[in-house]
This record gives structure tokens, sequence and C-alpha cells, in this order.
């Protein structure tokens, strides 16, 4: 059984370490000379140290965005091992075709607009007085622990879970190891060494697994043999490349498909540290262009090793001979990569995961400095003194995410991908919308959707089971006479409730409870709000404050709309046309291309058009 029993011989293992470590160390000198050769410039001041001094290119915010949340690429591995493409589509892909152009076109825009170093600022700028001041400094500590914390220790368990088994080290050894490696780097030079590094880290990851999933297919007899062998065990509609089987209903379908919509709202899209790299842009063409960019690298490019891995294994084992999924990666590595690459496999998984903690880590902790130390504890700060507490900062966020992360156990990861991308903050979507389109959003309503998302997310995704001990819950069914057990299903448990029941309790609980609280509370100032509006430019519901605006500033979201449509169907297409052609089908996947390309064409044109149109309006604003 794979993952139990295959271990090399002691004298393969030799000759192969000498070799790795090799390949190993200078990986890690490689991303540690980076770090200080932008050391100097990150050293500048927070905007520098948090914001790259808002001067990173398109090309270095795609890579960066894709590494960020990326990992090491095994839980791709994983699901498209145990479900197919039908795996993808229901982790992300139906969301992701939707909301990575409505970013591009949308929020990327309007974030770099608003010239913040914080999403947090975000708050100041859009509500006022005190409530709006005290709820930064909420939202700011919600953010790194919920938000940041979280994504962080779920990374860490990964690098774990994968590089364990490959080095033969415990997981506490290793995180010690590369998790200290990715704390030096981080803290030297911010989001400069963190966005270049994912670049180097990014191509390693890709060229390791790609030089992997080739060996592997050629140990499964070729790709037309593996092909069948998997069409044959695990059914056709395991290559399918449209969403399909048991846990892609209809209405699941309807369910993702709304999630993308709202997914802006979302630390991975167009909130989080996705924005953070908007705002660090030379300009907004640099900031529609990284997302846009991004968006190719996400949904296709990364994912070309991890199908050749994925279907290779699928060919070479059942399921039932795996032992424990998450590992699979690492097992695989063990058994089958001869010396050299597997140091280059190795250094490839560990840059996957250290791009994305530095990335998170690095964004979370700009939260404690910019909207915490800066603003409550220290405002007369030096330049000085805000670079050493942003690396503090950083570095305490870090090796408490790893402490956390030591926490998770392995048979969870499963849940914790679908917790992460979709139920940690499903309750919280409505605002992505809300309170960029919606006049009458003020703090309270996005207080309370924000504050809600993670405490409603992680009892209705794990149950209250996982919340209420189960002494509490006995000495409470002893008390009350009812029966506790059990009150909050685990709607994790897709094989018992569709992903659409556990979203739809989220999504509709949520856009009651911000709309009622809005409408309950006073609206913000006219002033505050027109402000706002001439600064970022939102489209939607703003006709009260449209109505004291000239028409010049007043945009239209006809052009975005129609942009971000041929957006969807560029992604869509290409997806599609990637599936196919992994899948064997040659003519389809020639169809699906060539229509993309054209899709791609209108999508690039239209949208250069929409940002030298913002950027005349911009110009006609200051002057």
């Amino acid at each position: 059984m794979l993952g139990s029993s295959d271990r090399i011989c002691d004298s393969y293992c030799h000759c192969m370490r000498l070799f790795d470590w090799t390949i190993l160390g200078i990986y890690c000198a490689l991303i540690l000379g980076l770090a200080l050769y932008f050391q100097k410039r990150a050293s500048g001041g927070v905007v520098e140290f948090f914001a790259a001094g808002r001067d990173l290119p398109w090309w270095v915010i795609g890579f960066a965005d894709v590494a960020g949340y990326t990992g090491g690429g095994q839980g791709f591995v994983m699901l498209l091992f145990l479900s197919g493409y039908s795996g993808l589509w229901l982790m992300a892909w139906l969301s992701w075709i939707i909301w990575m152009p409505l970013v591009a076109i949308i929020w990327a825009p309007m974030w770099r607009r608003l010239n913040v170093v914080t999403t947090g600022e975000f708050i100041e700028r859009r509500y006022a007085g005190r409530v709006a001041r005290n709820y930064r400094t909420v939202y700011a500590l919600y953010a790194c622990v919920a938000w940041g914390m979280t994504s962080v220790a779920y990374a860490a368990a990964w690098m774990t879970a994968t590089a364990s088994p490959v080095l033969g080290w415990s997981p506490m050894k290793v995180m010690l190891v590369f998790g200290g490696v990715t704390i030096v780097y981080t803290l030297l030079a911010g989001l400069f060494a963190v966005a270049y590094n994912d670049v180097l880290q990014f191509l390693l990851l890709m060229g390791g697994n790609l030089a992997f999933g080739i060996l592997l297919m050629q140990h499964a007899g070729g790709m037309h043999a593996v092909w069948q062998r998997v069409a044959a065990v695990r059914g056709e509609q395991f290559l399918s490349s449209m969403p399909s089987g048991s846990g892609l209903s209809a209405m699941t379908i309807v369910a993702l498909c709304i999630q993308g919509l709202f997914f802006a709202g979302s630390p991975f899209a167009g909130e989080g540290w996705t924005a953070q790299r908007f705002m660090a842009a030379r300009d907004e063409r640099h900031a529609v262009l990284g997302q846009m960019s991004n968006g190719v690298l996400a949904l296709v490019v990364r994912l070309i090793p991890f199908i050749l891995i994925a279907l290779a294994a699928a060919a070479l084992y059942t399921p039932s001979q795996v032992a424990v999924p998450a590992t699979l990666w690492g097992d695989l590595v063990r058994r089958y990569a001869p010396p050299g690459l597997l140091g280059l496999l190795l250094v490839s998984s560990l840059a996957g995961y250290m791009a994305a903690i530095s990335s998170i880590g690095n964004w979370a902790a700009s939260y404690l400095v910019n909207d915490i130390y800066a603003r409550r504890i220290n405002p007369s700060a030096s330049q000085k003194q805000l670079i050493s507490a942003s690396r503090l900062a950083t570095g305490g966020l870090l090796c408490i995410a790893f402490v956390l992360g030591m926490a998770i156990r392995i048979d969870q990861l499963d849940k914790w991908i679908l917790f992460i991308n979709s139920s940690l903050i499903v309750f919280s979507l409505p605002l992505a919308w809300l309170k960029w389109f919606w006049w009458r959003t003020n703090a309270w309503a996005d207080m309370v959707g924000v504050l809600g998302g993670f405490p409603a997310g992680y009892i209705v995704w794990f149950g209250s089971d996982a919340v209420l001990p189960a002494s509490l819950r006995a000495m409470l069914s002893r008390v009350t006479h009812f029966n506790w057990n059990g009150l909050i299903p685990a709607f994790s448990d897709l094989q018992r409730f569709p992903f659409w029941m556990g979203f739809g309790v989220l999504f509709i609980t949520g856009w009651v409870v911000i709309v009622a609280v809005a409408l309950l509370t006073k609206p913000e100032p006219k002033e505050i709000l027109a402000d706002f509006y001439r600064l970022a430019k939102p489209i939607g519901f703003w006709k009260p404050v449209q109505d004291t605006l000239p028409m010049h500033e007043r945009p239209t979201a006809k052009k975005e709309v129609a942009t971000a449509i041929f957006g969807m169907l560029f992604y869509f297409l290409l997806t599609a046309a990637l599936f196919e052609g992994m899948g064997g089908h040659a003519l389809r996947c020639l169809l699906a291309a060539s229509c993309a390309a054209i899709a791609g064409i209108m999508f690039y044109k239209s949208s250069m058009r929409i940002v030298r149109r913002t950027d005349g309006a911009n110009i006609s604003t200051t002057n």
C-alpha cells in the first residue's frame, strides 16, 4: 500500500542526500541573496516594506499572486487523484473563472486608486467617525488571526505533510528549518523579497513538478496507456472536462457561480494579499494586467505538471491503495524520483509553500503595523521604528501561525481546502458588492459581515461538535434534557450534504444580517461618501451621491460588465482546452483553444480601453 511500506535502500538514500542537499543549499542561498539585494529599498518606510514602494510591474504581480495561493501544489494532486477534474471545479475553478476577470476590471483599479497600504485603510476612506476608527483596529486584528494566521497555518501544515516523508524528518523539524528560512527572507526585504522571490519559487515549482510528471508518465506506460487505464478503472467521467459528478449537482454549480460573483470579498481574491499587489502596482494598467496574467497562470499554467502527476498516479494506484491521500505526492516522490530530481522536487515543493507563507505573512503583518502600531501605539514613530516594528510583527505572526499549523491533522486537510477556499468567507461575501456598490452600507454593517465570517463558517463547515467539547455537551444535555450532539451538522461531509447547502446557509444569512444592520443604523455622512466616490470611482447604486457631482465624475458599469464577460469566456474556454487536451481529446482542445484566443484578444483590448478612459478621467478630476 502506497504510503505505508515503500522505502528506498539506504545506499540509494545516501547518494541522493549528498547531491540533493547541494541543490537545497543553492536554493536557500538564492532566495536569501535576493532578499539582501532588496533590503535597502525595503527599509525606506512602511510603503516600501509592505507595498514595494508602489513599483511592482504587472508580470511580477501575476507571478506573485499565483505563487501566493498555490503552495506546493500537492492539494491539486490529491484532488485530481480522488475526483478527477470535477474535484477542481468543485474546489475553486467554477468560482475562479468568474471572479478573476471581475477583479481585474473592477476591483484592481479601485484598490490602486485608493493609494492605501492595507485594506484596513479602506475603512476610514469609506466610513466616518469613531466607529470607523475603532473598527479599523478590530478589522486589523481579525484579518491577522482569522484570515492571515489561519491561512499560514494551513499552508504550513501542507508543507510538513509533504516534506516530512521525503526527508524522513519530523513535522517539527521541517517547520523549524524551512519556516525559519522563510521568516528570515521575509523580514529582510518585505514585499520586495516576497514578490520577486515568488517569481523564482513559482518557476522552480513548475519546473520540478513538470519533470516529475513526465517521469511518472513513463513509469505508467505513457499518456495513451494512462488514459486507457484511468477510463477503465475510474470511468469516462473522471476525465470529463466539464463540471460533472455527484458532488456537482445543478444547485452546487449555481452556488459556485454565485460565489464567484462575490469572491472579490475574499482575502484570496479582491481583498487581502491579492489586493496588496494591486496597491503596490506602478499604476492602474499594471494592476489590471497583473490580475489578467494571474488568471492564466492560476487557472491553466500551474495545473499542467500536477495533472500529469495525478493522472499517472490514478493509473498506477486505486484510491484504496493510498493510505493517506494528503501524502500522495511525497510518497510518489520517495518511490520514483531519482537522485538530483528528488532534490529539485523537494526544493520546488518547499518553494511553493514558502512563497505562500511569506506572501500571507507579510500581508497580515501590515495590518499590525499600519493600522494598529502607527495609529494607536506610536503615532509619532520614525520610519526606522516602523521598519523595526514591521519585522518584529512579521516574525512573531509567522511563528505563532507555525505552531497552529502543527495542530492541524493531516487527515483533515481535505476539509480545510474547502473551508479555506469557501466557507471561511462565504458569510462575508455580500460585502464584496455592498461596500463598493451601495452607498447605504455603513461601518456597522461592514463590521458585522466581516467579524461574523470566521465563526459562522467554522460552525457550519465543521459542525457544532467541533466547537462544543464533548464534556460540555454532556453537561448541557443533563441540565436541559436536550441532546446537544450534532446540533449543527458538519456540512463539510459532502457525502451527506451537497456543497450548496452549507454555502446557502452562510451566504443567505450573511445577506440578511448585513443589509438589516445597514438599514437599522445611520448612513455615512454625504461628504465622506462623495470623497470616496471621487477617489475610487465605484459603480453601482450611488445616486444620492452622484446627484451632488458633475456628470464626468459618474462612471458607468456598461463597459466593465461587457469586458468582464469576455474575460469569463476566455478563462472558461482556456481551462476547458487544458482539460480536453490532458484528457486525450485533441480536436475539442484545439476548438476550445481557438475560441479562447478570440475571447482573450477582445478581453485585453477592451480592458486597455477602460484603463485609458479612467486615466483620462483621473487627469480631468485632478485638473
